[in-house]
């Protein structure tokens, strides 16, 4: 059996894995954790996309960052009766702090600056007057740059393309999900722009044509400041979307100040957050968006957060939603279980998104 297809079922097994904990402790009576008063800690949430079910059959993108829009419904109508959902810069001041925090406190963001947060997920938020933060990348917003890059690599497979030559990676099959995330893995080593013309290339060469309206997939920032105006908070993604440890100094210096900059300009606020694109920081990154002054950033690692003396600002864990997290894996995720159970073993208990 190939690496690729091993990666594969291990991804699948952490999968299971979470999904039988989170029956077995509902299956017990336990699953929302309501023996603990949960004092001291919160949830970040990550979400990406947000689509009726009904678009999801033969979705031409990258389907893994996709939350159905019915699931949302029920995740925000349960968060809006058993939660505290609060505004993030509001979580992350009293982080600092070290205030006692509000049981099952939780705070919602959206990754990327894709349209369909507007269109399904904004409805959702206004009905249930409930706060959020969106991080924008935001060289994409209005699509002028076209998709994503790995929107693109998804593309391929809804084309039928078999295999794709991607200059110094080789002949790569791309016909099913698992030769596809390897190869999207692989491209994360490199830096944002190689990235992009390599993908662009391949398309190129495998016949590919553009695709049809790639701005619609994307934000505008009239659509931005009419969120704005809701109570809906952003906060800079870097402008192209790079994996910051992929690049120079001086180009992570200007992803993210410059990101920053343009969100204000737009926004007519000042913004305090940053979001590292695809989860990708060190400590050394840390302490680049930390001197450009951002009050806080975001990572993905799938930890609760806790304050405290060890409670780093600049290093904040997120749990990822997806169309995998039904409401018994999410309620699972926001309860004290999963840290209780990393504890116990003394190991990272691996979260697939």
């Amino acid at each position: 059996m190939s690496v690729d297809s091993w990666r594969g079922r291990l991804a699948d097994l952490k999968t299971t894995e979470e999904l039988f904990l989170a029956w077995l402790f509902r299956l017990l009576g336990r699953l929302d954790g309501n023996e603990d008063p949960d004092r001291g800690r919160a949830v970040i949430l990550a979400y990406h996309r947000v689509l009726p079910r009904r678009r999801l059959t033969g979705f031409p993108l990258y389907e893994d960052l996709i939350t159905p829009l019915e699931n949302l419904e029920a995740q925000i109508a349960w968060l809006t009766r058993h939660a505290a959902v609060v505004p993030l810069d509001d979580l992350l001041d009293a982080l600092r702090a070290n205030r006692t925090l509000s049981p099952r406190t939780v705070s919602l963001t959206f990754d990327d600056g894709y349209a369909d947060n507007y269109h399904f997920a904004f409805p959702v938020l206004s009905r249930h007057r409930l706060p959020a933060t969106v991080f924008l990348a935001t060289g994409h917003v209005g699509g002028a740059r076209g998709l994503f890059w790995w929107d693109e690599v998804a593309r391929w497979r809804s084309e039928r393309i078999r295999q794709v030559e991607i200059e110094g990676l080789g002949l790569r099959r791309v016909d099913l999900r698992s030769h596809r995330d390897r190869l999207i893995r692989d491209l994360k080593t490199l830096p944002v722009d190689e990235i992009t013309r390599r993908v662009g290339q391949a398309s190129v060469r495998a016949g590919v044509r553009p695709a049809p309206e790639a701005e619609g997939d994307f934000l505008t920032w009239e659509q931005v400041r009419e969120m704005d105006k809701a109570g809906i908070r952003f906060g800079a993604h870097t402008v192209s979307h790079c994996l910051l440890p992929r690049e120079t100094p001086a180009r992570r210096r200007n992803e993210i100040e410059e990101s920053r900059r343009t969100v204000e300009r737009e926004t007519g606020r000042p913004c305090t957050l940053f979001c590292y694109p695809d989860g990708a920081e060190t400590d050394a990154v840390a302490r680049e968006v930390e001197a450009a002054g951002f009050a806080g950033a975001l990572a993905t690692r799938a930890r609760d957060v806790v304050p405290g003396p060890g409670f780093d600002p600049y290093r904040v864990p997120r749990k990822c939603v997806n169309y995998r997290a039904g409401m018994t894996v999410f309620r699972f995720r926001l309860s004290p279980h999963p840290e209780r159970i990393k504890r116990f073993f003394g190991v990272g208990m691996r979260q697939r998104t």
